[in-house]
């Protein structure tokens, strides 16, 4: 029979009586195990508060900026040409959410007549398309470029606030950010244009049919199809004459081979710096919350290095306090392990025996913690989390948190209990014997 043999027979037939063994021998002496537990617990308790601290805080930061997709956009500074094969080029990318071509700045925008007649000068116009992540998710948009969605701070000066909702909901839901579709009101673009020193005028009637909430866009503003914005342009550059009735016909913006400009939104944080380089490659000028964004992964690398230091600081306290432990309980049951080597008990199961009563201590011990944990989370959130920007939780733990952080704790135990192992795999059966005789 081979030593490994020999080895797994001594080892096997004794498993369950070892797990056993371990057990009682734990509630036997619960006073000294009740101590090993509490210092485990006392030991991993802050370490999973401060974990859920770092997620918390880090987590509200970036829901903070990603609540405005404003900090996900890549804006394009001044005007570029911008054909529509780079387009495409650029919409293809994996950490490209929504792009959009846009005319020249100077061209998005017209002066509007309310239902009153009365005139408001020099209304923004955003092109938006099916993923703008402007809109909120369920927002009708524009079928053809007589309509329009209107943000709720011009909707309040175009007297279209006090307009039933197709939904049902009231209103003031467009505060609060959710969307907002009014009874279809009409109002009047009107695009101005010096041809041959004659002054002329085109109007185009814009049917409203929804109100941007003033969470997702706080500014006067418009939101149509393409159609809209490359047709006004072309009439202030004097290719587009008066269209019959005053109506952009659709898919006109299909003819335009070349843009000034675009809308760019990155897929998350993360995505906004490649991105924002590689259009820069491309030679064109580009402007990022690059500050905002780095800031929040600064205090994430910041939190995640303090919380590394002080984890391997707690983790070799845990292992050497329970390691010692063992090791003292081995050397004060050598006479009990000799007996069990005598009654048959080869020399791996006894050596089990602090392993196992190491990792029982550990379970007990991260039992205790996450009863820790939950009480002190349930404080930091009650007394701080109302503080939070929105409101939310301070302190946050994933199952694949509570997972590493069982394992990491199964495996100090088991380094703790090795130097025990060994030592109590060193019993002889005849130390037995001479206490007996004893």
């Amino acid at each position: 029979m081979t030593a490994l043999t020999k080895a797994r027979s001594s080892f096997g037939p004794a498993a369950a009586e070892v797990w056993t063994l371990a057990w009682k021998d734990l509630r036997h002496d619960r006073h000294t195990t009740l101590v090993f537990v509490l210092t485990v617990a006392a030991i991993l308790a802050p370490l999973l508060l401060l974990l859920g601290l770092k997620n918390g805080v880090v987590e509200t930061l970036r829901e903070t900026l990603l609540r405005d997709p404003r900090n996900l956009e890549v804006v394009i500074y001044g005007s570029a040409r911008l054909d529509r094969d780079w387009l495409a080029e650029i919409a293809a990318r994996p950490d490209v959410a929504f792009l959009i071509p846009k005319t020249r700045t100077i061209n998005a925008s017209v002066d509007l007549l309310d239902p009153a007649r009365r005139l408001l000068p020099a209304v923004e116009v955003i092109p938006t398309a099916l993923g703008d992540p402007l809109l909120p998710p369920g927002t009708a948009l524009p079928s053809h470029p007589g309509e329009v969605l209107a943000t709720a701070t011009l909707a309040r000066r175009l007297g279209l606030m006090s307009a039933e909702p197709v939904s049902g909901a009231p209103v003031s839901g467009a505060e609060e950010g959710a969307p907002t579709q009014a009874d279809p009101a009409t109002v009047v673009a009107v695009v101005k244009r010096t041809r041959d020193g004659v002054s002329e005028h085109l109007r185009l009637p814009l049917s409203v049919i929804g109100i941007v909430p003033e969470a997702r866009f706080s500014r006067d503003a418009l939101f149509t199809s393409l159609d809209l914005l490359v047709a006004a342009e072309d009439y202030r550059d004097g290719t587009l004459d008066v269209p019959p009735d005053g109506v952009v016909p659709s898919g006109y913006a299909e003819r335009q081979t070349r843009f000034a400009n675009a809308r760019l939104y990155a897929t998350g944080l993360e995505q906004v710096g490649p991105l924002a380089a590689a259009v820069s490659a491309e030679g064109i000028e580009v402007r990022t919350q690059a500050e905002r964004i780095a800031s929040v992964q600064a205090v994430d690398r910041t939190l995640s290095f303090l919380f590394r230091v002080i984890a391997l600081i707690g983790g070799a306290g845990c292992a050497l306090a329970l390691g010692g432990a063992l090791w003292v309980g081995v050397e004060r049951k050598r006479r009990q392990l000799a007996l069990l080597r005598l009654f048959g008990f080869g020399p791996g199961a006894v050596a089990a025996l602090p392993v196992i009563q190491g990792s029982l201590i550990a379970g007990l011990g991260l039992l205790f913690a996450g009863a820790g944990y939950l009480i002190g989370a349930h404080a930091f959130d009650a007394v701080m989390g109302e503080n939070l920007a929105g409101g939310g939780y301070l302190t946050r733990l994933g199952i694949a948190d509570l997972g590493l952080a069982a394992g990491l704790l199964m495996l100090v135990a088991l380094v703790a209990s090795t130097a025990g192992a060994i030592r109590a795999g060193r019993v002889s059966p005849a130390e037995g014997l001479r206490e007996a005789i004893r």
